[in-house]
Formats: C-alpha cells, structure tokens, sequence
C-alpha cells in the first residue's frame, strides 16, 4: 500500500506484558511496518507528542495508573489523528462503551489470533490514511 510520507512510525504497540508486546511488534514489523513498542503509557504519550502515527495497538491494563483507553483519550487530546485498536481480556460492558465513545477502531478480546491482529491493523492502518488524505 501507500506509506505516508510524515509518518516515521506506522504503528505504535502499548503492553505492559514485555513478551506479548516483543512477540507483537515483531509480528507487525515482519509485515513491513515500522513499528514502536512502550511498555509504560508515559513513554508512549511522550513520544507520541513529537511522532505522528497512523495505528496505536494498546492494551487496557498497562499495571499503572492510566489504562489503554486513559492513553487514547489523551493522545486525541493532544491532536493525534491516529485509529487506535484495543486489545483487552477486560469484558466490562463500562469499557466497551467508553471505547465506542472514543471512537477505537476497534476492540479485540485477548487471546488475540495473530492473523486476525493483522487483518484489523490493515484495515486501521486504511482507514488512518483515509482520514489524513
């Protein structure tokens, strides 16, 4: 497909789980996408303030204060026009709805098949590019 030019990084994986979140990246990485873990929702904030990008892939417990979709919340506030895909064993009907909310592409339940993970950033990664064209 098209890479957007302004975009140093397509996708930027959030876990707090360091081998999910390796296994992840490297999944996406061998697809051709320039990827970018954190394992902490500060790091993922900070660099997301000087880097656009097209894709998050977050997890909702991230074993701090902020969860994935207090991170979301805060990367739209800042401007970001990114699709954020969710992946979470968390099933409240409270976080799904503040999802829907934030507008998440979309919300996966953990344990996410791989090929299935790809399809759906694929589709996010269009859809970005749709709404920066």
């Amino acid at each position: 497909g098209e890479k957007m030019s302004d975009h140093k990084v397509d996708i930027v994986i959030l876990d707090d789980d360091v081998d999910l979140l390796t296994s992840v990246a490297e999944l996406l990485a061998d697809c051709g996408c320039k990827v970018k873990g954190f394992s902490d929702p500060e790091s993922a904030v900070e660099f997301a303030v000087d880097q656009q990008f097209a894709v998050g892939v977050f997890d909702f417990r991230l074993g701090s204060v902020k969860n994935g979709l207090d991170v979301v919340e805060t990367l739209q506030s800042m401007g970001s026009k990114a699709e954020f895909v969710m992946v979470t064993a968390d099933v409240e009907r409270s976080t799904q709805m503040r999802a829907m909310g934030l507008k998440v592409f979309d919300y996966m339940r953990k344990p996410v098949q791989p090929e299935e993970l790809l399809m759906t950033v694929e589709r996010a990664i269009q859809q970005a590019q749709l709404k920066a064209a």
